[in-house]
């Protein structure tokens, strides 16, 4: 069993000078389960967050930095409500009034971009949802239910540790290799992204904002950074995340907690280049 780790905001308020592009992968804030608000407590410590994003900003060329906003597509099952947007949203605001204060145009959030095919809103990618358990009414989320009693710690541990793999492939439900597969698979289209974005752009520092979930976060963590066991235990704050920085050469390492390490994805075919 290796160390207890703790993701918290650390790597999302840092900027690097080293990379050309930092792609943060962020835990939606924490929410009300019913409705699928997010809560006050919970809204005010993402505002914290991006406002200490800014405040390291100031010490930038702002002419030469550009955002794109991405966030899981995922639904309360309650409402009409998506946690990740929600949080990433939060974010956009933020920064597209810092940089109009600036006097910078809002085209730097590519996202604002009316030229591009964004629809003036967030990115919503499934690639980065929570398990296809919670969606495809195939059973896999009531099997795991009945044999927890619920959805409860033990639950989340089973699923976690993939302890009924069989049952599991057998309902064809995701579990954490096939998460972990599809949220690599998109991290490397937007790594594609952003070569041919700095090609157009030289010069440019490109910071790709992604909201997600904890069910991709850990164990791309576990399996991508820290080579650790399905039972060994990684926490993601709300709010919190990672942090993967590329660059002039396309090089990847990941930030996490404030410390650098290198990241492989050798095994994740590259994807098509379109975003």
């Amino acid at each position: 069993m290796k160390d207890k780790i703790n993701i918290t905001s650390d790597a999302i308020t840092s900027v690097s000078d080293t990379c050309e592009t930092q792609i943060i992968l962020q835990r939606h804030c924490d929410f009300n389960r019913l409705n699928g608000n997010l809560l006050d407590s919970s809204i005010r410590k993402q505002k914290k967050i991006v406002l200490e994003v800014l405040k390291n900003l100031e010490t930038y060329t702002l002419n030469n930095i550009y955002f794109l906003f991405v966030a899981s597509n995922t639904i309360n099952p309650n409402s009409e409500n998506k946690r990740c947007v929600d949080t990433i949203n939060i974010a956009m605001y933020l920064v597209q009034k810092f940089l109009e204060s600036k006097g910078i145009s809002k085209n730097h959030v590519i996202n604002l971009d009316e030229k591009l095919n964004y629809d003036m809103k967030i990115k919503q990618t499934n690639k980065f949802s929570e398990p296809n358990m919670f969606t495809d009414k195939k059973g896999y989320l009531e099997f795991l239910k009945e044999k927890n009693h619920g959805i409860n710690q033990q639950f989340w541990r089973d699923f976690e540790e993939d302890v009924y793999k069989f049952e599991r492939e057998e309902l064809n439900a995701e579990g954490p290799d096939e998460i972990v597969t599809r949220g690599v698979y998109y991290i490397k289209v937007l790594q594609r992204f952003s070569s041919y974005f700095h090609i157009k752009n030289p010069n440019s520092k490109l910071i790709v904002w992604c909201g997600t979930h904890y069910d991709l976060i850990s164990p791309l963590v576990k399996q991508t950074i820290f080579d650790y066991e399905k039972s060994d235990t990684i926490n993601v704050d709300y709010c919190g995340g990672i942090s993967l920085e590329i660059d002039k050469s396309n090089n990847l390492i990941a930030n996490v907690n404030g410390r650098f390490f290198p990241v492989d994805f050798e095994d994740i075919k590259q994807p098509h280049r379109r975003l």
